[in-house]
């Protein structure tokens, strides 16, 4: 469904890096432009950090994969440095050379929680950043899994483009919300989609009112969830449902 689907807003981009893919300097000063248009956007760091590797000038590789780093991006872009390191070719500090060697064995450590391997995530981090819609729901899905909020809604919230009621990306956006406590970023996504029907939004709404305090609006909402799910006659949706009443109820016993 989503796999040869690409963003709008960055069709110039994408068509501009597949006319200079053998150019480094042009892709140098694309990706300048792009980081300038996305500042957030670790990856971007990351891939300018790679065309300036692929150019022998480490100084400048380093540089901005470590702005990479800072932006969040702990898992390719610390990988990429730690390759930048190691290559003593480019590099002849020993101190810098041994920091390579532990990130590559902290990484190892760490682990993930999916079947995911670091060349597979890069993959799909090009993939989004030409703006390919399954790569950006295959990165929010991911990050959702691996516990990084952060990097789960700054996918999510750009698949939106391609689909804004997709039920995956919509509970994935909810659990960032909730994990980071923006329940104001919540109800701005989810109560107009609530108002017009959307029973899943519905829930997801009252979950974030839940969590937020505001018990009744939470008990209103997941009410209206409840009918729809039972007139529809999901049970597994009328389940969680009924199990979030339940906690509204003891909540507001509490109080």
């Amino acid at each position: 469904k989503y796999e040869n689907l690409f963003s709008k807003e960055k069709k110039e981009f994408k068509d501009k890096w597949e006319n200079n893919n053998n150019n480094k300097k042009n892709l140098i000063a694309l990706l300048k432009k792009y980081i300038e248009k996305y500042p957030d956007d670790a990856f971007g760091y990351e891939t300018l950090g790679t065309t300036y590797m692929a150019m022998d000038n480490f100084k400048e590789s380093e540089k901005y994969y470590l702005k990479a780093i800072e932006l969040g991006d702990t898992d390719t872009g610390k990988y990429s440095l730690a390759l930048l390191y190691i290559d003593e070719d480019l590099n002849k500090d020993k101190q810098k050379i041994e920091l390579g060697k532990k990130y590559i064995d902290e990484l190892e450590n760490e682990g993930f929680k999916s079947h995911y391997s670091l060349r597979d995530l890069r993959d799909d981090k090009n993939g989004a950043l030409m703006g390919n819609a399954y790569a950006t729901l295959r990165l929010a899905a991911f990050y959702s899994n691996y516990g990084n909020h952060k990097m789960a809604e700054k996918y999510a919230t750009e698949f939106l483009e391609f689909d804004k009621e997709d039920v995956q990306n919509l509970n994935i956006l909810s659990e960032a919300y909730i994990a980071q406590k923006k329940y104001s970023e919540s109800e701005k996504l989810f109560l107009p989609l609530a108002q017009k029907g959307n029973s899943q939004a519905q829930y997801l709404l009252a979950l974030g009112y839940y969590y937020a305090d505001n018990l009744k609006e939470a008990e209103s909402w997941a009410k209206k969830a409840l009918a729809e799910a039972e007139k529809r006659k999901h049970s597994d949706n009328t389940r969680a449902v009924k199990e979030l009443l339940s906690f509204i109820n003891s909540k507001a016993k509490m109080q």
